[in-house]
């Protein structure tokens, strides 16, 4: 007579993935508190082996598929490969639902909600203007998933959401790190040997990072957030991870009331041309390998009390106290007894270290009230030793200042247009070239 199954429990971490016989309040792997949960599994039986058989097979370049968003396929470094699986995190509304719709208005893909029903679907799917007959399923579970995409040799399946989906292999609900983990291999596996791309929509939490396992995004080829500035109606894709193509590269999208419309100049995003006066500038980030503009605007103020407040928008807190107390130091502005406010306008937070200088010629110009000229960028790398230093990427900022008409730039440690350069402290500096940035 055959015993029966026994139960197992293991602890899983939701942080790095590794399963531990017994429960730990820190994981030993990636030393995270609290980031274990209980797993429970039937132990496997040993009547017969359980290995997977190798899979050989000489493999000829395919072509990949492309989704008629030319900026989403740039960012996948050219299409959706076949067998690749894309994992698209953000917030709830964003837009990731009708993004994955967007797809299927020049592909021929399948499309499973998890979370929707299947009127609520169509109901976006005619707003957005499409028309035929899509192929679209409502079900969770992973296994009627992947008959029906058996079934009807799909090649491009959409899952809206990873964190809906189940298995009956793995005890626990739907969204749970034991579930995720286990459909996760399920759908690699799959999508591997047949074949199959998949693009899986994921829920994020409130620290901004997607929900479930860390092995969660270091399975997939791609994975992909999607990110708002809630000032501004524009959506910003960052590839943070992408096998196929370039990390960091970005796609712009403005949502209007038909869909995603792709904003292929990124000088839309700001008048540049005005952008200038007192404590404004214009910085080029390089987003992989696009540039976007971004404006600089600070206000430097007198203190009521003992200490300046910092205060910043779409920029680290870090970087103002820093850029002010470098100032302080080389320049001998009391920055100490001010008030710095600092806000970044382009729909995107700066973050590239090539900002500094645009922060602190802002920052110098508000303090000093010399306004800063107009149709001028600026960009540079702040050292801790008094020194600014060149940027890098120069021929794509060049090129993209060139398609936006600004005719002049100062780079750190470069001469370029009418600007004299830039010293070697800063003392010289406000002395000398701030007053060339004048009008």
């Amino acid at each position: 007579m055959q015993k029966p199954k026994k139960e197992k429990t293991s602890y899983l971490c939701t942080e790095c993935g590794d399963s531990f016989p017994k429960w730990f309040g820190q994981c030993p792997s990636c030393k995270a508190w609290n980031s274990l949960s209980e797993n429970k599994f039937e132990a496997a039986s040993t009547d017969a082996p359980t290995e997977r058989p190798l899979i050989t097979k000489v493999m000829h370049p395919t072509a990949v598929m492309q989704t008629g968003l030319r900026q989403f396929d740039s960012i996948l470094g050219g299409g959706i490969m076949p067998g690749a699986v894309i994992l698209i995190g953000g917030e709830p509304g964003i837009g990731k639902s009708t993004l994955l719709l967007e797809v299927m208005r020049h592909t021929k893909a399948t499309y499973v909600t998890g979370e929707e029903s299947l009127a609520q679907v169509q109901a976006r799917a005619q707003r957005l203007g499409l028309n035929g007959n899509l192929d679209i399923i409502q079900g969770n579970s992973v296994g009627q998933l992947l008959d029906y995409v058996t079934k009807q040799k799909a090649l491009l399946v959409l899952l809206d959401s990873i964190q809906t989906a189940y298995t009956d292999q793995r005890t626990g609900f739907a969204g749970s790190p034991a579930q995720i983990r286990e459909v996760t291999q399920r759908i690699i596996e799959y999508a591997k040997t047949h074949q199959v791309a998949f693009v899986l929509a994921g829920h994020i939490t409130k620290d901004g990072q997607i929900a479930g396992p860390k092995l969660l995004e270091h399975a997939v080829d791609t994975v992909i957030y999607f990110e708002q500035n809630q000032a501004t109606r524009y959506r910003f894709l960052r590839a943070v991870k992408n096998r196929f193509g370039a990390t960091g590269d970005v796609a712009i999208f403005e949502m209007t009331a038909t869909g995603f419309r792709e904003v292929q100049n990124a000088d839309s995003l700001l008048p540049v041309q005005e952008i200038g006066g007192i404590g404004s500038c214009l910085f080029p980030q390089l987003e992989g390998t696009r540039v976007i503009p971004l404006e600089i605007q600070v206000l430097v103020t007198p203190t009521g009390f003992a200490n300046g407040r910092r205060i910043g928008e779409n920029i680290e807190l870090s970087r103002i106290h820093l850029i002010a107390a470098i100032l302080e130091k080389f320049c001998g502005l009391k920055l100490s007894q001010c008030d710095i406010f600092v806000r970044v306008n382009g729909g995107t937070a700066m973050a590239e270290p090539a900002g500094d200088l645009a922060l602190l010629v802002a920052m110098a110009s508000s303090y000093l009230e010399k306004p800063l000229m107009k149709r001028r960028a600026v960009a540079g790398q702040v050292s801790l030793t008094g020194e600014i230093r060149s940027p890098g990427g120069l021929e794509e900022r060049r090129r993209a200042l060139t398609q936006w008409k600004i005719p002049q730039a100062l780079w750190g440690g470069l001469k370029e247009g009418n600007a004299a350069g830039v010293a070697e402290h800063y003392a010289s500096f406000i002395d000398k070239d701030l007053k060339l940035l004048g009008d």
